[in-house]
């Protein structure tokens, strides 16, 4: 959430216009934006995460942090009030992962949509692309096999060309780990430049004959370099500014716009440099460094109003100035490989190599290597299954590996898997049992997450869910072998220790993510649940992977359900039992039937069974039944307040004891029908009423009613600044959020007007057209209340 009474970190005074005119440096700043893949693969869901509160989860946290805010980052006046918003994505070079874009795509489909306009801008302005693509779910492609790492890039530019709709010139490397390898496959692929750690590079040459070694030095990074695979084939290289890296991620230079421009103009003036560019990790600007997009928003108009710089992309310089040397790695430890968060090399993703991020003085990262060596089974015996298989479903003419290569789109979420299928078989069981040899090819890539390795601890998040996809390739891939995979990737995984003797090993994680609920089995509780608790409106069809094709209840409250998984195309029949429906007590009996296999199980489940996200929608649809009071009874709460208030003045005891906290609870069911589920039509009609139960409220509810109120407001902030980017802002939007923002402000109540800040912005600076007839001065008085320092023309 962007605070408005921050000092404006943009504002800046005039610079000294005493600096010698001269030609603009060409100016990159990277940022790589990424997440690992969070979703249970049983269902499709990201579980609820209480570290990342108050967000469900660490996606959303980021999201707000960082993702959002850099496509409406706030410049600010001297006064504190916004002068502008910009899209930074429009100016620096970027890379989204496609794990991260598929889930902001879903969730938050106008942050997506402004990162792809920001990279057509940059493509009308300078005929190349701001975005890059990236290696499809972030594994260390030096560490995979040969065609393991081909599928990470051929799934990565797939994605890329899709979401960006034309192809991917660069490619960031997860961790940018590279070695002769990975040099081949990304030229076979059309692949033209990477970026790079200065200090992966060992010597630089313009031929064979004059290689100049660095001698610990950083490589240059003022132009690009030729690296060259094992069979002779070439990509551009371009080494970051190191210090320019190490002062954004570490030395706060992000806390001051002017500094670090100041920083840059000592670098254009000393080094001569024809480019400065540099690589970050994005979620720097803003979420490692709190309103860092903010300095970068100043910085890019600081860049805009001056003389010194120009900023640029990588495809545009590389195509006006191509690398005339060549550039030589280092190795790496075992010669296999580099990166930039390594000092060994790729070490860290393989074994105990001393680089982690912490912990007990006594704990070590000799997990690592048993992690991987697990895997690495695993992965074997499924590609042998895949090969197989395929071979008998589908016959000689369609090549495996061709099949793994087109499934890119289903992989990165932009296409059903069973229109895939379509194209390959009529037959609905062969279809099916291709889906599930894909899923898990891709959950044997998910399992591979350069997360899983990075940070201390086995029994850390990302480890554990990197086992978590481990097992779900198993569970597809079992029907397929004889073997008993499961139990072989048990024992392998036993021999990775965590260090706290609690955690056990990998085999005691890998038993506890096996005890949670299969998802059809969570999806059907879910379907049953929301059919008892929810109204009409709020029954819902459709739960992660999961689609409910029918619901029948039978005359002994039986509920029979007919399920079918998108992804893995099995379709399910299930019957949920209330065991104890007389009692306030939640435990069901619900048997599953496979309809392909005709395995039928039983499952017994209580309350402790409904993990939080689930617990979280279902209370909301608790709330959405609770508080739909009529108008007829929002008057007559209003008049029992009125009358409860006067006779309550002056009294020397407190009326029928706990009657205020009954009203406290009615008042906020009312507060919610009018705003959470209620329209603005009603607004005019129930302000006074609104004004007096807001009263009654801040009289005599207490702190965690207080609280709730606010997210009520924040709720409804966020709600109507989607209604004005879908709809429009016309002047009955704007009437009411002056008057819901004096009402509240005048009682200490300020809510989050970043959504509806946002919303505005584009009509403030022009750039929608506001509907014939708008009242200019309602929207200008609007604008000032919201704190911009802009005003509009009659329309």
């Amino acid at each position: 959430m962007h605070l408005l009474s921050i000092c404006a970190l943009c504002y800046t005074s005039p610079c000294n216009m005493n600096i010698q005119q001269q030609e603009k440096t060409s100016l990159i700043l990277h940022g790589h934006f990424y997440q690992p893949p969070r979703e249970n693969p049983q269902t499709g869901i990201i579980g609820k995460q209480l570290s990342a509160s108050p967000f469900p989860d660490w996606n959303e946290r980021i999201h707000a942090d960082c993702y959002s805010a850099n496509s409406h980052s706030r410049y600010l006046s001297a006064y504190r009030r916004i002068l502008s918003m910009t899209n930074n994505y429009a100016s620096i070079s970027f890379n989204f992962g496609p794990t991260l874009l598929s889930w902001m795509q879903k969730q938050h489909p106008e942050t997506y949509e402004l990162i792809l306009q920001a990279d057509r801008q940059s493509v009308e302005r300078l005929g190349f692309g701001n975005a890059i693509a990236q290696a499809f779910n972030h594994s260390i492609l030096p560490l995979c096999t040969k065609e393991d790492a081909r599928t990470q890039i051929l799934w990565g530019l797939d994605d890329f060309n899709r979401r960006f709709g034309r192809a991917a010139q660069g490619l960031w490397l997860s961790e940018t780990a590279i070695n002769p390898m990975v040099i081949d496959l990304l030229a076979e692929s059309g692949v033209t430049f990477v970026i790079l750690s200065p200090w992966q590079c060992r010597a630089i040459s313009k031929d064979e004959s004059s290689i100049q070694g660095l001698n610990g030095k950083p490589a240059p990074y003022d132009r690009p370099f030729l690296l060259q695979g094992k069979s002779g084939k070439t990509v551009n290289a371009f080494f970051y500014n190191h210090q320019l890296a190490e002062g954004i991620s570490f030395g706060h230079y992000l806390r001051d716009a002017d500094q670090l421009y100041e920083r840059l103009l000592t670098i254009k003036t000393e080094e001569k440099a024809q480019l400065i560019h540099t690589a970050t990790d994005g979620e720097i600007y803003g979420h490692h460094e709190p309103y860092g997009d903010m300095a970068l928003a100043a910085l890019i108009k600081k860049v805009e109003d001056r003389d010194d710089f120009s900023f640029t992309n990588y495809a545009a310089y590389l195509s006006e100035h191509p690398a005339t040397e060549w550039a030589h790695l280092h190795e790496g430890e075992e010669e296999k490989g580099t990166s930039w968060s390594c000092s060994h090399g790729v070490s860290r993703w393989y074994r105990d190599c001393g680089c982690h991020t912490g912990g007990d003085e006594s704990w070590n990262q000799k997990w690592r290597t048993p992690l991987r060596k697990a895997f690495d089974h695993l992965s074997q015996n499924i590609d042998t299954i895949f090969f197989t298989e395929v071979k008998r479903l589908l016959g000689p003419q369609v090549e495996a590996l061709s099949l793994l290569y087109a499934f890119a789109p289903v992989a990165s979420g932009q296409m059903e898997m069973e229109t895939f299928l379509a194209a390959y078989s009529n037959d609905p069981s062969v279809r099916e049992q291709l889906a599930q040899l894909l899923l898990a090819q891709k959950y044997k890539h998910f399992a591979y997450t350069s997360c899983g390795w990075f940070f201390n601890d086995l029994a850390g998040l990302e480890p554990r869910q990197n086992i978590t996809y481990a097992l779900m390739a198993v569970q597809l891939c079992q029907r397929f072998s004889t073997d008993e995979l499961m139990m072989t990737l048990l024992d392998d995984l036993s021999k990775a220790k965590a260090n706290r003797k609690q955690d056990g090993n990998g085999q005691n994680l890998a038993m506890e993510s096996l005890q949670q609920l299969r998802g059809e089995v969570e999806a059907a509780l879910f379907f049953t649940l929301n059919r008892r608790i929810a109204k009409s409106d709020d029954y819902r069809d459709s739960y992660g992977y999961f689609t409910l094709e029918s619901y029948s209840l039978l005359e002994d409250q039986q509920v029979v359900l007919t399920l079918l998984n998108k992804q893995s195309l099995v379709r399910y029949i299930c019957t949920a039992v209330d065991l104890h429906p007389e009692l306030m007590q939640l435990e069901y009996s619900i048997t599953v039937q496979n309809t392909t296999e005709g395995e039928e199980q039983t499952y017994y489940l209580d309350h402790d069974d409904i993990h939080l996200r689930m617990r979280d929608a279902l209370f909301d649809q608790i709330d959405r039944t609770v508080c739909s009071l009529d108008q007829n009874q929002i008057k007559q709460l209003s008049r029992n307040l009125y009358h409860y208030a006067s006779l309550a003045t002056n009294i020397p005891y407190l009326p029928m004891g706990a009657l205020y906290q009954e009203l406290i609870g009615s008042t906020l069911q009312a507060i919610k029908s009018l705003f959470m589920y209620g329209s603005l039509s009603m607004w005019d009609e129930f302000k006074k009423d609104f004004e007096l139960m807001l009263d009654f409220f801040l009289k005599y509810g207490k702190q965690p009613d207080l609280d709730l109120i606010k997210t009520i407001f924040d709720t409804q902030m966020w709600s109507l600044a989607e209604k004005i980017q879908t709809f429009g802002l016309y002047d009955q939007n704007s009437r009411f959020i002056l008057e819901f923002l004096e009402i509240i402000r005048k009682r200490g109540y300020q809510p989050d007007l970043t959504a509806i800040q946002d919303a505005i912005y584009p009509y403030m600076s022009m750039q929608k057209r506001l509907p014939p007839s708008t009242d200019a001065n309602l929207i200008n008085t609007l604008g000032t209340m919201l704190n911009f320092e802009l005003t509009i023309k009659e329309t």
